[in-house]
């Protein structure tokens, strides 16, 4: 992965941000060309690197931007409700969120980074060294075990955001439980954490293997993805990721893109909201 130069960097940065004609024409004919360059901005006066070819980015007008309707909310509740908090970033990618939760929230104390990605992980690493100097990154999955599992992902991109972890001890990449991660590299904790979970399949798994962390801090606020395809892919439900969150401890969860309306669950959670992919508040106090 390589920087663009600095007119080039300019120019499609000016056409990620603006509405051009044919942008996403554009966008079609050079990812492929250039999955490998890194178009580079500024977050809260620090450099900050993404792929040339992930559409999101382009969707959005560039990082700082990136599913605002969602992240706001989100770093507005951490905000409100946290005096001080860790920030971990489970399938962090190259760390949109943490430098989002960076810019936004007043009282972060540290970010702790996973992402098994092997394509993405030093533009992750080097990114989080930009934006904060307490911050620990690990290229890992996280899920229920500890050890070794397939990732499946299309290594040709720059950033595949629908890489997954395929269970099988015959893989190649390092897996962990949140739990075993935080007792093996003896991390000490603020008293409050925030968690962004988006590991595309793996959510159930990581609420189970995050029973102590979870447990022993005195307020836990989630953002948890609900992707449909996902969700159908791996024969589960919503409700299955909710229930086990609670058999932690209670908690109460918001759709910010509904502006925070809260998610009943005596009833189905696709039957409440239209069926398409969110980030899920949840708050436990």
């Amino acid at each position: 992965m390589h920087k663009l130069p600095k007119l080039l960097n300019y120019l499609i940065r000016f056409a990620q941000c603006n509405e051009v004609p044919g942008k996403y024409r554009f966008y079609e004919a050079t990812k492929h060309k250039f999955n490998r360059s890194l178009i580079t901005y500024n977050i809260k006066g620090s450099e900050f690197s993404i792929p040339w070819d992930q559409w999101c980015f382009w969707k959005n007008y560039g990082p700082e931007n990136y599913y605002l309707e969602e992240i706001l909310p989100f770093t507005q509740t951490l905000n409100d409700q946290l005096d001080s908090f860790d920030f971990i970033d489970l399938g962090a990618d190259v760390g949109v969120v943490s430098a989002l939760v960076n810019k936004y929230c007043i009282a972060l104390n540290n970010i702790i980074a996973l992402e098994p990605n092997p394509t993405v992980f030093n533009v992750l690493k080097q990114n989080l060294l930009n934006i904060s100097t307490r911050h620990l990154a690990f290229k890992s999955a996280v899920s229920n075990f500890d050890g070794y599992g397939q990732f499946s992902f299309q290594s040709e991109q720059g950033s595949d955001h629908e890489g997954h972890l395929v269970n099988n001890s015959t893989g190649k990449t390092e897996v962990t439980t949140l739990d075993s991660l935080i007792d093996k590299h003896g991390i000490v904790l603020a008293k409050n954490l925030a968690i962004k979970i988006d590991v595309e399949g793996q959510e159930k798994a990581m609420f189970s293997g995050a029973k102590n962390t979870i447990k022993k801090a005195d307020k836990v606020i989630v953002l948890l993805e609900l992707h449909p395809e996902v969700l159908t892919r791996d024969k589960q439900t919503a409700e299955d990721l909710f229930r086990e969150a609670e058999k932690i401890r209670s908690f109460k969860w918001l759709v910010p893109i509904q502006d925070n309306k809260p998610v009943i669950r005596r009833l189905n959670f696709y039957d409440q909201f239209p069926v398409q992919q969110y980030d899920i508040i949840g708050i436990a106090d």
